[in-house]
């Protein structure tokens, strides 16, 4: 008898904790999604007119960074305006109010000899070196350059040009490589051709893989380009696979490609498209060179996509079609971003919310600060934004940093 009270008091208390678990995890369901916090800038907009193309570079002694391009005289984000700095950006883990800014090359610096910016800044830090990747002017023509940074002296290497398959990386020696493994025709700007075409897009992920490093390179003329590279030192770089889009009907029009890894030798693809769907996705293998699953995003815009990696999961961000009543090119129409959460084979996309910044949203970049023991890890966004869409007369953009739930 007394086993048998012993049992039934015991099941009492297993139904008592099941029904507190049940109620517990519906008030947890039922609570609203936290909204993101803007928590500051990491730009000088006291005196940057244009901050813009900023690219987080990774951490090292209890230091973030970033590299970011800033101009003074104009809020356009060309290439072709000469009053353009690369800047380097840190501050301390968990503290924005630790920020530093520098400048690190200005136009005309150095291996520059037409004055062209220094833009689309992109790098990964090795050990205490940051690797700086980024296109100012070499010879009358737009030039990936790569240019060391010793993080614990702050100081500047020697820069050298970069190749690709043995040719220095200038926009005509890329298309010229991109057409020759292709055979798709391009075409210059209406301004004069090589000497004056801009647009070398590798500010976007490089991803360590195997004793190598990888990314998509292109360039733009007229038409855009896009090719998966790899590379042993970051300055010597080779074309090992490009993707064929014809069965999306969207011609050879797409740059700004990024790779993320997922498992063993498959990587998740994206790149923006110079169309009205402006979004791809798909996945690549390494090890075989080849594409699948590509498709276009419903709702895409033409703006660089992004992937990140937040609890385990990988995601997609890109620009979409949102509240606003004008989308168009620049950050200045971009106010609508989308994330979606991909599946573990990296063959199919959950769409997870969206996100409306009325001052746009634009080139994001993304990082996660582990949470411990008694905290959660926090994912961070950071992009552009610009104040014209707001006030044509507060012309000013800045780089925002933000908390960023999902």
């Amino acid at each position: 008898m007394c086993y048998t009270r012993y049992i039934a008091k015991k099941m009492n208390r297993l139904l008592a904790f099941a029904l507190a678990a049940l109620l517990l995890s519906a008030c947890r369901s039922a609570a609203p999604v936290p909204q993101d916090e803007r928590i500051g800038s990491l730009s000088d907009p006291s005196v940057e007119l244009m901050s813009h193309n900023f690219r987080y570079v990774g951490e090292y002694g209890g230091w973030r960074y970033g590299l970011y391009n800033a101009g003074y005289e104009t809020t356009k984000e060309h290439p072709k305006n000469l009053d353009i700095d690369m800047k380097l950006v840190r501050w301390k883990t968990g503290d924005i109010e630790h920020r530093q800014i520098s400048r690190l090359w200005l136009t005309g610096q150095g291996i520059s000899d037409d004055f062209r910016p220094p833009y689309d800044p992109t790098g990964i830090i090795v050990g205490s070196t940051l690797h700086i990747l980024f296109c100012p002017g070499v010879e009358g023509c737009t030039t990936l350059v790569h240019v060391p940074y010793d993080l614990e002296k702050q100081q500047l290497g020697r820069e050298e040009v970069a190749t690709l398959d043995g040719s220095p990386v200038t926009v005509q020696n890329v298309l010229d490589n991109y057409q020759a493994r292709t055979g798709a025709e391009y075409r210059w700007f209406t301004d004069g051709g090589p000497k004056t075409a801009f647009g070398i897009g590798m500010n976007v992920e490089i991803i360590p893989h195997k004793d190598c490093y990888y990314s998509v390179l292109s360039a733009c003329a007229y038409s855009f380009t896009g090719m998966v590279v790899k590379s042993e030192d970051l300055i010597h770089w080779e074309t090992v696979a490009i993707p064929d889009l014809s069965q999306l009907h969207c011609g050879s029009a797409y740059w700004e490609g990024v790779l993320h890894p997922l498992f063993g030798d498959t990587f998740a693809f994206t790149a923006r498209v110079q169309s009205e769907d402006g979004v791809i996705y798909g996945t690549w293998d390494a090890a075989t060179g080849e594409f699948a699953d590509l498709r276009l995003i419903e709702g895409g815009i033409t703006a660089r996509p992004e992937f990140f990696e937040y609890k385990g999961d990988t995601y997609l961000y890109c620009n979409t079609y949102g509240p606003s009543d004008v989308e168009g090119y620049g950050s200045v129409y971009r106010a609508t971003a989308s994330f979606y959460k991909l599946s573990p084979d990296g063959k199919s996309l959950t769409y997870v919310r969206s996100k409306f910044v009325p001052e746009g949203i634009h080139y994001p970049t993304f990082y996660v600060e582990p949470g411990g023991l008694f905290r959660r890890d926090r994912l961070y966004i950071i992009y552009s934004t610009d104040s014209r869409r707001l006030d044509p007369l507060e012309a000013r953009s800045n780089i925002a940093l933000e908390r960023l739930n999902l």
